[in-house]
């Protein structure tokens, strides 16, 4: 399980939870999904996730510049 946070600016736009089992099966399904967490939010629209694994480590930050196209 891997809670992620959809950041603007390093603030906090909105909270999913990922139940994949691997890091990079959340990381996939993130960037996958932020099309729709951005048109969710028209006026805040994310810029990055933040992935932490169960024990609240963070495990990274993914701007979005890094992939999205």
């Amino acid at each position: 399980m891997f809670p992620i946070d959809w950041l603007t600016g390093g603030v906090l736009v909105e909270r999913e939870t990922c139940i994949l089992a691997t890091k990079d099966e959340a990381i996939a399904a993130a960037k996958t999904r932020a099309h729709d967490v951005a048109r969710r939010h028209p006026e805040r629209e994310p810029d990055s996730f933040r992935l932490t694994d169960a024990t609240g480590t963070i495990l990274g930050i993914f701007p979005f510049y890094d992939w999205k196209r």
